[in-house]
């Protein structure tokens, strides 16, 4: 008889917190004089496994379960003591027919113990439903009290502690040291912190790793540790904590630090993680002459970035380093700083903005203008540069933030600042690859604010003079409709455009751009995508060009079907141009509606 799915899940749930237990105690126990406490609770989890093995018609789980109750007994008498290599593969094995589901029962199977797998009170909630339901929220606006409440208790649902991933940490210290021949045990604090469900199932990957790292290229062997004076056993701390908005998650070893002068050098630079994330930066000599820490750390300052977080790290030759997570609590829900540059609002992660100034006389360094701070230039950028679009020159005294990511530093500058703001982000879909931006998130006036990058903007580099800066656009008072059934998708489209000088109306689908069309007269470009309801793109570009007043309009495809099958279409129906989400760059976009509202 085939069990239901629910039943079935809800082995599955106890036996890996089960398994999880087991492992813990076991690695606890190999390090332990007087371990009867520990066999006691690991024989406990053992036989419960067993039953509910055998109640749910897994029984090569059960039949490994069994010898492990045997191993664990023996121990108990007093026996032998426990081999803890064999039941950590023992482990292993169970998790992985759990994970396969149950077996068809064997002729001569025993019969099941009579406990029964017990129900608990928990609730699993699909992520796409709460997202779903956050963004609805959001559309609602906010100008009830309640609906801000609604909205944290949304999130709340998101949220879990650290803890929900570190169950496998310890194990795969304790197994890459052993295959190293060295020591090193894990020290887990902080970890009933709390971060947001997608940062935690995009992080644990990243945690191993440096974990990883702080065995192979911290920890020295256990005769040069005690040479140095050290204790034979590496010590390696997983450290986190909640710091306002932000939640700092530390792996900080004992071992022997970043080599002299990659230290030299990133003092020069201002910062560590840049120079060991390095891309093709060689191991050689990085640690020691034979093996270096820069090995990955570029994929995980990357991924990091892209959660809108940051790296940092310090080292002290001969003493040990500690890499720094700088994450975000939540990535539904963020405090950022309002500024507006050429009308259209744009958010900062507060988190990564440590001071507002007025700009009154920026010095000039190498061609590139900076201020002073604390005796050190900070480079300034104009954010209309930065995200590659034209806007009128900033005033004599605007305002600027200064930006910190990766203990890089830069000050930018805006026309004004709207204040501080807790925002609901949502997902640019189909752009959210687009460099610079994190989301996007509606305003108590309706407007939308695109949510920048501070990682983005402290990479960017300001025009040496006023030569090399972006050219102004001549048809300042061109007009684009934009056609887009993602809201947020023609929103943000919206903000690029209007950010370089033009007017901008918007469609949710062909048929209400046509609508437009036959109003508005003023309209002299049309920028499309392609799946829509009601009408689609080519039957909008089709209908344009059936026009007897407006055939020759110029119309851009911006979409993300980029196939041959669909260019070809696109051509042969007229379009003007091709721009494909997900290769998405705001100024090829703008270069191209310049050019076709130019002629």
């Amino acid at each position: 008889m085939s069990l239901p799915p629910e039943v079935l899940q809800i082995f599955r749930d106890e036996a890996e917190e089960r398994l999880d237990r087991i492992e813990q105690s076991l690695l606890a126990l190999e390090s332990s004089s007087d371990g009867g406490e520990l066999v006691d609770a690991l024989f406990r989890d053992v036989h419960s496994i067993k039953g509910n093995a055998g109640v749910v018609g897994m029984h090569d789980v059960r039949a490994i379960a069994h010898e492990v109750e045997d191993v664990l007994e023996r121990a108990r008498s007093g026996e032998e003591r426990v081999d803890v290599d064999p039941l950590l593969r023992a482990v292993d094995t169970m998790r992985k027919l759990i994970a396969a589901g149950p077996q068809p029962e064997p002729v001569s199977a025993p019969e099941p113990e009579p406990e029964r797998a017990p129900a608990r009170s928990t609730m699993r909630v699909a992520s796409e439903k709460v997202d779903d339901l956050l963004d609805a929220v959001g559309e609602l606006g906010r100008s009830e009290g309640a609906i801000v409440d609604v909205q944290r208790s949304v999130i709340g649902l998101r949220m879990l502690p650290l803890s929900s991933i570190t169950g496998p940490f310890p194990r795969a210290v304790r197994d890459v040291a052993a295959a190293q021949g060295k020591q090193a045990a894990l020290e887990i604090s902080g970890a009933e912190t709390q971060l947001d469900r997608v940062i935690l199932d995009g992080i644990s990957e990243t945690i191993v790793h440096l974990l990883r790292n702080a065995v192979t290229h911290g920890v020295e062997a256990p005769d040069a540790r005690a040479a140095a004076g050290k204790d034979q056993c590496g010590r390696i701390e997983l450290r986190a904590e909640q710091r306002g908005g932000t939640v700092a998650i530390e792996v900080h070893d004992d071992g022997r630090g970043v080599a002299a002068h990659l230290l030299a050098e990133a003092a020069e630079s201002g910062s560590l993680a840049e120079v060991l994330a390095r891309p093709g930066l060689s191991t050689a000599g990085a640690v020691t002459q034979d093996a270096g820490r820069g090995v990955g750390l570029d994929a995980v300052k990357a991924h990091v970035e892209a959660l809108g977080g940051s790296l940092e790290v310090h080292s002290e030759t001969g003493a040990g380093t500690c890499v720094t997570l700088l994450l975000p609590l939540t990535v539904a829900l963020l405090r950022v700083l309002l500024v507006e540059r050429g009308g259209q609002p744009f958010g900062l992660p507060l988190s990564s903005v440590q001071e507002v100034t007025i700009v009154e006389r920026p010095m000039v360094l190498g061609g590139r203008a900076s201020i002073e701070r604390d005796g050190a230039p900070i480079p300034l950028v104009d954010l209309a540069s930065v995200l590659g679009g034209a806007a009128t020159p900033l005033a004599d005294h605007a305002p600027a933030a200064i930006v910190a990511s990766s203990q890089r530093h830069v000050a930018v500058r805006c026309d004004r600042l709207l204040g501080e703001e807790e925002a609901v982000v949502k997902s640019l879909g189909l752009l959210a690859g687009v460099p610079g931006y994190l989301g996007a998130a509606i305003l108590d006036d309706g407007r939308i604010a695109l949510i920048l990058d501070p990682a983005h903007l402290v990479t960017a580099r300001a025009p040496r003079d006023a030569s090399s800066a972006p050219a102004p656009v001549e048809q300042a008072a061109a007009k684009v409709l934009v056609v887009d059934d993602q809201f947020t998708v023609r929103e943000l489209q919206r903000s690029i455009l209007e950010a370089a000088g033009y007017r901008v109306v918007t469609a949710g689908d062909g048929r209400e751009a046509l609508g437009e069309l036959t109003r508005d007269t003023e309209i002299d470009l049309v920028a499309t995508d392609v799946q829509m309801p009601e009408m689609d793109g080519f039957a909008l570009l089709e209908a344009i060009r059936a026009l007897p007043e407006r055939g020759d309009m110029p119309v851009v495809i911006v979409t993300s079907q980029g196939g041959e099958e669909q260019r070809r279409r696109g051509a042969e129906l007229g379009a003007d141009g091709y721009v494909v989400k997900d290769d998405f760059d705001q100024q090829a976009l703008l270069t191209m509606v310049h050019r076709l509202v130019e002629h």
